[in-house]
């Protein structure tokens, strides 16, 4: 991958991949805040295996792709290899424009019109922002999608960010509770205290996660046995954070996103539904990433 640009402030350094509107890399004083990105992962511009991927139009998974709508019935065509349904939305799988970049800044821009094969990936058109800044304390991002057709359109927006699992690694945040997974990996119920309460902290890997905390307050903290405490912020756009937490890995992913897995499908969910925008109204949402001493 060769278009990486690299913006820098105080001892943060962070690259962004216009290539999926990807952070390839955010680190302070060389240590790294989020998962680093394989040499061979650059080389491939390998999305999915990335520091942190936007989520727009929608975030996680939708049913064998199928959603009702404004009373027409859609089929999304397959984009994750193993998976019955389709995953993450459109813009980790697109170029972004850039915008504009400078020393500690850069914006990228993305379009999505439904022609050609655009219905099958999303049937409605949008426009798409991202703008990663840094300053002395951290990384914000603020990550936007406005509707561009002339009909009400779903929305939702998400970031898909990895952290490394360091020795001793816990997750620290306060929700209602959490959505159970069926079999096919689609929320099935509720559930609330007990192992699902994070407010005190829990360690990270002491369950095989998968899963969408409602009611989150948007502020998650992590904290290992050695290095910076990283604390991830959340505005009000972001109800929901997905908690993914893969047996054996040495990363996992804390997600703020919009809605719940599948939101377009339950309508009116008071635990994380998509949001519904007019022509040309936005939806928008910042998250910002910074760091404590030990």
């Amino acid at each position: 991958m060769t278009d990486i640009v690299s913006i820098a402030s105080g001892g943060w350094t962070a690259e962004i991949a216009p290539a999926g509107g990807a952070i390839v890399s955010l680190a302070l004083r060389g240590a790294p805040i989020l998962r680093p990105t394989a040499d061979a992962t650059r080389r491939a511009g390998e999305v999915r295996h990335m520091a942190c991927y936007p989520l727009v139009p929608y975030a996680n998974r939708i049913g064998q792709g199928r959603f009702g709508f404004g009373g027409v019935e859609h089929q999304l065509a397959a984009n994750f290899a193993g998976s019955p349904h389709t995953l993450h939305g459109v813009g980790w799988r697109r170029a972004w424009r850039i915008e504009a970049c400078d020393d500690h800044a850069c914006s990228l821009a993305l379009e999505h019109r439904p022609l050609g094969d655009g219905p099958a990936t999303w049937p409605f058109a949008f426009d798409a922002r991202q703008r990663f800044a840094l300053d002395a304390d951290g990384l914000t991002v603020t990550i936007s999608v406005t509707n561009a057709g002339d009909t009400d359109a779903p929305a939702g927006v998400g970031l898909h960010g990895f952290f490394p699992r360091r020795a001793g690694q816990k997750l620290a945040f306060a929700s209602r509770g959490a959505l159970l997974n069926g079999a096919d990996m689609l929320p099935s119920g509720r559930v609330s205290g007990g192992d699902w309460d994070f407010s005190a902290g829990q360690v990270v890997g002491g369950a095989a996660l998968d899963n969408d905390f409602y009611g989150w307050d948007g502020v998650a903290e992590m904290a290992a046995d050695e290095g910076p405490r990283v604390i991830m912020r959340a505005s009000a756009a972001f109800g929901v954070l997905r908690v993914y937490t893969p047996e054996g890995a040495d990363f996992f992913a804390a997600e703020p996103v919009s809605h719940r897995a599948d939101a377009i499908n339950h309508p009116g969910d008071p635990d994380g539904a998509m949001t519904v925008l007019a022509p040309g109204t936005v939806l928008e949402g910042e998250v910002r990433f910074m760091v404590e001493a030990p």
